[in-house]
């Protein structure tokens, strides 16, 4: 009697080869997809639980509102919006010595908005509500002071190094750039008529950190060591 032949095996998908998302990422994906076609006042968490393949109470058994729900958003975009601050030849990680104060700053102003900008509909939401809901506030300033941080001690080592001229208070400077800068994508994130452009952002964000803390155009590094 002849033994029966086995069915092949398949390959696994590409989809079985994938880590299984987690449920609450889930529901941040379906949110964030959502935000991109209505505002966040608009919005309610049958919509959120309804995007996300949920049930209204099995949404709150993640979060306890859609605030909650955009300030878990926040917080988990903070990796993503961090590397552009962290990689390798950044000008708050490390400028090169060899390398002018323009070029490092426009390379990494560059990367920031270009990493922004996909999530330009979360920020909107975010820079809109975070006055208003608790939640959405403490996720927002925590970001923002994060980002205050790392520029006040870029600016510190920049005048260390004698490139940037002794000024103003470097904490309030940091403070200014950051919150000038936040309102100036605000502008563009709601798409209000006159708001500046992505290269126009990029442009004047330039423009304010040369002038604030170098008080010059462009100070050439190596004629300052």
């Amino acid at each position: 009697m002849e033994a029966q032949a086995r069915p092949a095996q398949r390959a696994p998908s590409a989809a079985a080869k994938e880590p299984r998302r987690r449920r609450d990422d889930l529901i941040l994906d379906a949110l964030e997809r959502l935000l991109a076609e209505v505002p966040m006042r608009e919005l309610d968490v049958e919509a959120i639980a309804a995007e996300a393949g949920i049930t209204r109470t099995r949404f709150y058994a993640y979060f306890t509102s859609k605030n909650d729900a955009l300030a878990a958003l926040l917080r988990r975009m903070g990796g993503i919006l961090a590397t552009a601050y962290e990689y390798p030849g950044s000008w708050f990680a490390g400028r090169p010595p060899h390398v002018r104060p323009r070029d490092a700053l426009r390379q990494t102003i560059e990367a920031a908005v270009d990493s922004w900008w996909p999530h330009r509909f979360v920020l909107r939401e975010a820079s809109d509500l975070w006055t208003a809901a608790p939640e959405v506030r403490e996720a927002w300033l925590t970001a923002f002071e994060s980002a205050t941080t790392q520029l006040e001690r870029a600016i510190l080592r920049e005048r260390e190094l004698g490139v940037a001229p002794p000024g103003y208070h470097a904490r309030r400077v940091a403070e200014a750039l950051t919150w000038q800068a936040e309102r100036l994508h605000f502008f563009a994130w709601t798409e209000f008529p006159g708001a500046m452009s992505k290269q126009e952002l990029c442009e004047v964000s330039l423009e304010a950190f040369m002038r604030m803390i170098f008080l010059a155009d462009d100070p050439d590094p190596e004629a300052m060591s």
